[in-house]
């Protein structure tokens, strides 16, 4: 179940952010499209979804968060601009306000996940996309693509041997 809702002033729900269990049923076309290849099969899928007015549902966004030892890495973060298209004025304003559709669906994972993890890691190399994730909480590391929330404390040690096992990785 849902922990995110967006409601319009006359209290219509509008945008929910969930985490569901076959994330490439909901996210394939959109992953098709972003990134040329099916979305991962394996969990960590949360999805935003748009009811337009007529009640039917739109995905607008997506991440993965894919567990690795003590981190959550997070990948195939995208939005589909058809969906922010149809949106009303109202609508899109409101989304706004919250920082966008990633942001959100960035933040609920965060929620979701804390408990679970020492931090999260991306690899992001667009301009936009790292805007975004440094509003959430992330920050940059001395990569010029690698990026990390650190969301409780841990010694320095700890979190240089964290990263340097994230950048070992390569592109995920």
């Amino acid at each position: 179940m849902s922990e995110f809702v967006l409601k319009t002033a006359d209290g219509r729900a509008f945008l929910t952010i969930t985490e569901v269990a076959e994330g490439p049923f909901f996210v394939n076309e959109l992953f098709r499209r972003k990134f040329g290849g099916d979305a991962p099969d394996i969990p960590r899928h949360f999805i935003a979804f748009y009811k337009d007015p007529d009640g039917a549902l739109h995905v607008a966004g997506f991440s993965h968060m894919l567990r690795f030892n003590r981190v959550y890495l997070s990948g195939g973060s995208c939005s589909d601009g058809s969906t922010l298209r149809r949106m009303n004025a109202e609508e899109l304003e409101l989304v706004q306000s919250q920082g966008g559709i990633w942001a959100m669906v960035l933040r609920h994972a965060f929620h979701r996940l804390d408990g679970e993890c020492d931090a999260y890691f991306g690899h992001c190399g667009d301009k936009r996309a790292r805007e975004v994730a440094l509003a959430t909480g992330f920050e940059a590391t001395h990569t010029p693509v690698h990026i990390v929330r650190w969301h409780k404390p841990l010694p320095e040690a700890d979190k240089a041997a964290l990263l340097e096992s994230v950048i070992a990785i390569g592109l995920f």
